[in-house]
């Protein structure tokens, strides 16, 4: 009776440790879906911005404290996605650092921010007006 005992009390103890470690376990193809459709947002407000303000950057500022950062997107579909936009005009690729710099304008006026791929997260974004050489 008290080897039983002993026996459903480890079992206990057992589960008690290894269900939460599984129930935790992040689904990294959710992660990176619900970042992508953020990205897929993010784009489509920056263009239709880009197409109607061109004297303000205080918008694009308050987009970006909207969106970001971008965190768990995989690199490639992220970068699918950045580049339908009608005013992407640059994509940077740091081998070293295996990061991506993207830069989005029109006119005077841009917009930009970075994706480090290993770190899976963009950690800069901005906007403001661009001097032409």
């Amino acid at each position: 009776m008290i080897e039983r005992i002993f026996m459903l009390a480890l079992r206990f103890a057992v589960l008690s440790v290894v269900l939460p470690a599984f129930t935790q376990i992040p689904d990294a193809h959710a992660d990176s879906a619900s970042c992508l459709a953020k990205v897929a947002s993010f784009v489509a407000e920056l263009d239709e911005l880009l197409e109607k303000e061109k004297y303000s950057s205080a918008p694009y500022t308050d987009l970006s404290e909207r969106y970001y950062p971008f965190r768990d997107c995989e690199a490639e579909a992220l970068l699918d996605i950045v580049r339908r936009s009608r005013f992407i005009r640059s994509i940077y690729h740091h081998s070293r650092t295996n990061e991506y710099f993207i830069r989005f304008e029109r006119d005077n006026l841009g917009a930009w921010f970075d994706y480090l791929v290993i770190e899976r997260k963009s950690t800069l974004a901005d906007a403001g007006f661009i001097r032409k050489p």
